[in-house]
């Protein structure tokens, strides 16, 4: 259950707006908050649709239904309820309330960036819809799960905890260079964003994201290399490269020198040393009287037939080897040292081992949004779901 993951897993969650947290693995930094976060607008009552069309959720405390994969859910719901008021109902899903305060949490990050409260508007009932998804899976697990006994769920708590703290808490807080764990989560607390909500979304996304590798997987690994080999013979386009001529320059300017003899001699010279074994780019920013020493690896321009400048040093550069220098080319000005630092032939990407993984964890991706939201939908005919009118 919690053994590592393979390539085509993390790929597949990036790309899905399940999980409420989006791609687990690597959470994107975000500075503090200095000001309060924002809150969706929302009356003192609810009127919710989707299941039960007439319901009135009152904004206060749900009761909420009791299961063994509501990590540390009372603490964390409790944190969030220091102003009662505060704490409305968005939705409900199987008995089993969402709020505010919990579609925030999840948000908080990509509210930070928002400009207009319509993006922030968006941004909430995305993710509201995003933890719907993650609700009704996690409802299938809890039976599942369930299955397992307190050592089972023990389990799954502690890994949730520890990928947590490792993944997120000690990531942001190494990002906003703060060591002290009590500090931060006040800091948070200070700007209006609750880590224990953080903490319980994070978590439920894992046991979400568990619970479908689990389930889906044996579809997955069902892709062959008869399959990987068919992509390859039918997309030639994708794996199309395109001809790259990477080379290195040094101008030697003649009005440096006494005279253009003395020019020469000095070019010729840096190619001996260049021969013996000296670093280019250190020539290059040493003695180069041109712009290529200001380039990364002192790069000349161009890097297809036809762009590379000044024009007359193509025919000498395409005549090379990869790593060879070629003879001095004279221009009215001074002389310029090529060296051919790398070349890409055009044609197709081979069928080596790197494409191949590519291709299979691309197709093992496909085949797992496709039935994960099949899976999706179909729980959520099933389930009798009441949403809040839309956040505005």
């Amino acid at each position: 259950m919690l053994s590592k993951r393979p390539d085509w897993w993390a790929l597949g969650l990036c790309s899905v707006g399940l999980l409420g947290l989006g791609c687990v693995q690597t959470p994107t930094r975000t500075a503090l908050p200095t000001t309060t976060a924002p809150q969706p607008t929302a009356p003192s009552e609810l009127t919710l649709t989707g299941g039960r069309s007439d319901s009135v959720l009152r904004g206060q405390k749900p009761e909420t239904r009791v299961n063994p994969l509501n990590f540390d859910d009372s603490d964390a719901r409790n944190a969030s309820q220091g102003n009662t008021p505060a704490s409305r109902i968005r939705a409900v899903v199987n008995d089993v309330a969402i709020l505010d305060e919990e579609v925030i949490a999840a948000a908080f990050q990509q509210l930070a960036g928002a400009r207009t409260e319509a993006e922030k508007a968006d941004i909430l009932n995305a993710k509201l819809n995003e933890i719907i998804d993650r609700e009704v899976v996690l409802q299938d697990a809890e039976i599942r799960f369930s299955k397992g006994g307190p050592q089972m769920i023990g389990k799954l708590k502690k890994f949730a905890r520890e990928s947590f703290e490792k993944e997120w808490l000690h990531k942001m807080m190494a990002a906003n260079k703060m060591t002290d764990e009590k500090v931060f989560r006040e800091h948070m607390a200070s700007g209006g964003v609750s880590v224990e909500l953080i903490q319980r979304q994070w978590e439920r996304s894992l046991i979400a994201m568990e619970y479908l590798r689990g389930k889906f997987t044996p579809l997955v690994e069902r892709i062959n290399h008869r399959d990987i080999n068919d992509y390859y013979d039918r997309h030639p386009n994708e794996f199309k490269v395109e001809e790259r001529i990477e080379w290195q320059d040094i101008f030697i300017a003649k009005d440096r020198f006494p005279n253009a003899q003395e020019a020469r001699k000095f070019a010729e010279s840096l190619i001996v040393r260049l021969k013996m074994g000296q670093d280019f780019v250190s020539l290059s920013k040493q003695f180069d009287h041109g712009d290529s020493s200001l380039r990364e690896k002192s790069l000349g321009l161009g890097h297809k037939r036809g762009e590379i400048m000044p024009a007359e040093a193509e025919p000498t550069i395409l005549a090379l080897k990869e790593g060879q220098i070629g003879p001095l080319v004279e221009m009215d000005h001074g002389f310029h040292i090529v060296k051919l630092h790398a070349y890409t032939a055009p044609g197709l990407r081979p069928f080596d081992e790197k494409v191949q993984r590519a291709i299979k964890n691309k197709l093992q991706n496909e085949v797992f949004n496709r039935e994960m939201k099949r899976y999706v939908q179909d729980l959520r005919r099933r389930a009798v779901i009441q949403i809040a009118d839309r956040i505005k």
